[in-house]
């Protein structure tokens, strides 16, 4: 009898939630499609792809297999939902004899908390190239400082991971982590010498020391790079305990305090006069690199980026100049762009 009226229950509750279900609003989603803007020259076809749309409240997935760039139209309910399409796209290139290949990369797009509340809307994806990392990747970072019992901002516990995305050992003697020289919320024109098309520019570098085989990563272990190695729950119960850290990011005794049981990063070079402290809203970005054998100073010297360009602020133009590091592109292994949607240039 338990088990009958058990599953009355379970009948009656299937009705209801049917009922409650066909009530909901819905939205008719047209989802368009738009190739990586740096494959626009060179005849992008879609090859294929999987669609995800995971509604954020329910958790519920609606998934497409696509062919093509034509996607037909969704029935949603109304809510904030995680879009993410992966897939493939064939492209033609041209060698230095004007010889054409055809080439294959992967491609992706992601919206995250897209809220749909429309009878009827329309959501663009913006598809970018995929590259597959065999080594190396950034996989956290932490730059907002957690928030106290009473709401005020704690700011020096800061980290990021690193991962080893292989299969093989790997050494993270040489590594250099860096932060952008240009914020994300800042619209720069008319850069000169512009060399953003071959170079990052850096304002913070730090080196992990080492001679190459010294620290050992395995397959699918992090480690983690931190701005003060103590346990900060102790000054701050939201925060967490980062005594656990590989190495800390020093700035020198006049400016930093030093945890001398976590081994220190070697400064490379930084446009800070005191110590780096993270943009606590992201306005920058981070790129992993790896430099094994060279000094800060012929860093400093080899690397040094002088510039002039123009700085738009409320269509006022002002002219500027700045001084910080290049990077080759060939160097980095990961990188990672931050912001803020409202403000990012």
């Amino acid at each position: 009898m338990k088990k009958l009226l058990f599953g009355l229950s379970l009948l009656f509750l299937g009705i209801f939630t049917a009922c409650e279900d066909d009530s909901k609003d819905i939205s008719e989603v047209e989802v368009t499609i738009t190739y990586p803007t740096n494959l626009g020259d060179k005849s992008p076809v879609f090859q294929s792809g999987t669609l995800t749309l995971t509604n954020v409240n329910s958790g519920y997935e609606t998934v497409l297999n696509l062919t093509s760039m034509a996607v037909p139209a969704l029935n949603l309910e109304y809510g904030l939902y995680h879009i993410e399409l992966e897939g493939n796209v064939s492209y033609s290139t041209f060698d230095a004899m004007g010889v054409e290949s055809n080439q294959t990369a992967q491609v992706r797009a992601l919206e995250e908390n897209y809220e749909f509340g429309g009878a009827n809307q329309t959501v663009n994806l913006d598809l970018f190239l995929v590259m597959q990392s065999s080594g190396f990747v950034i996989s956290e970072i932490f730059f907002s400082g957690s928030l106290t019992p009473e709401g005020k901002n704690y700011s020096e516990d800061a980290y990021i991971e690193i991962y080893n995305n292989s299969s093989e050992d790997l050494y993270a003697d040489g590594l250099c982590i860096a932060e952008s020289g240009f914020k994300t919320s800042t619209f720069v024109t008319g850069l000169s010498p512009d060399e953003t098309s071959t170079h990052a520019v850096v304002g913070h570098i730090y080196k992990i020391p080492g001679n190459g085989t010294e620290h050992l990563v395995k397959p699918g272990e992090t480690f983690l790079l931190c701005d003060l190695a103590l346990d900060h729950t102790s000054e701050n119960v939201n925060s967490f305990d980062l005594s656990h850290a590989d190495f800390e990011w020093y700035d020198g005794p006049d400016y930093d305090s030093d945890v001398p049981t976590v081994p220190n990063m070697v400064k490379m070079a930084s446009t800070s006069k005191s110590s780096w402290t993270m943009h606590n809203r992201g306005f920058t970005s981070y790129f992993l690199f790896k430099m094994d054998d060279i000094s800060p100073e012929t860093f400093v010297e080899e690397y040094d980026y002088s510039y002039d360009y123009q700085l738009i602020v409320n269509d006022n133009v002002y002219d500027r100049s700045g001084a910080c590091w290049k990077v080759p592109n060939e160097y980095i292994i990961d990188a990672v762009e931050c912001s803020t949607p409202s403000s990012f240039e």
